[in-house]
């Protein structure tokens, strides 16, 4: 009888350990973490895109100017080269104004350089915060099916533990199984096995009445340092 108790026992210690596991899954530190820094990096790839979606259309409207400025210039050329009835104040003022043109698209072209410069780094930092999500992402559901996958095996050792105390406990007498019930409510265990005049529980040597009562067959023996039982006499 005792042997089944200490079953009994190991079986209800697999299953505190099997639902603090299952606990500690549930709050697991690191996924929350992963699904943080999914979030972080989220938000950072829209900013990136939102950047990038700016950035081409300055360069759209920069095109633009420019075409527009050349369009212009190429009209006052005309009129200056191609014409040489006006008098010397409107070409000068021509001229003037297609120098001014020339400085401007100068520098429009200038800006044009530099914002491509700044999409191609734009697409690039895009590129790389993409990569960064998916391999997040990725991570994030490997994880959570190997944790699936710890839950139904937890569930499924529960389970059998469960059933292995059912099977014990119709084979245990109801006095022992109730007084070893409600030691196991006080101190977490109610039976231990004796080695050499010690008790396995409490690591703590018996006394040599405990010894003689054991010798005797008396009906439950209980170990005199921790309570719990050592022997039982199954007439």
């Amino acid at each position: 009888m005792l042997n089944l108790l200490l079953k009994i026992q190991q079986n209800k210690e697999t299953i505190k350990k099997t639902k603090e596991a299952l606990k500690e899954e549930s709050n697991n530190n690191f996924m929350r973490k992963m699904k943080k820094e999914f979030e972080q990096e989220k938000a950072k790839y829209k900013i990136i895109d939102s950047k990038l979606k700016e950035v081409r259309q300055n360069i759209e409207q920069l095109d633009k100017r420019l075409n527009n400025l050349k369009k212009e210039m190429d009209l006052e050329e005309a009129k200056l080269y191609g014409n040489l009835k006006y008098d010397l104040k409107f070409i000068n003022t021509l001229e003037k104004s297609i120098k001014l043109k020339e400085h401007e698209i100068k520098s429009l072209e200038e800006d044009s350089l530099n914002a491509l410069y700044e999409e191609e780094n734009s697409l690039k930092e895009r590129e790389i915060s993409g990569r960064k999500l998916v391999d997040i992402k990725d991570e994030f559901y490997n994880h959570k099916k190997i944790i699936n996958e710890k839950i139904i095996k937890a569930k499924e050792d529960i389970k059998i533990a469960e059933d292995n105390i059912l099977n014990c406990e119709k084979k245990v007498p109801k006095k022992l199984l109730d007084k070893f019930n409600e030691l196991c409510s006080v101190k977490g265990t109610g039976a231990a096995k004796l080695s050499n005049g010690v008790c396995l529980g409490c690591r703590m040597k018996v006394s040599a009445i405990t010894i003689d009562d054991i010798k005797n067959n008396k009906d439950i023996v209980y170990c005199d340092n921790c309570g719990r039982i050592i022997h039982y006499h199954d007439k």
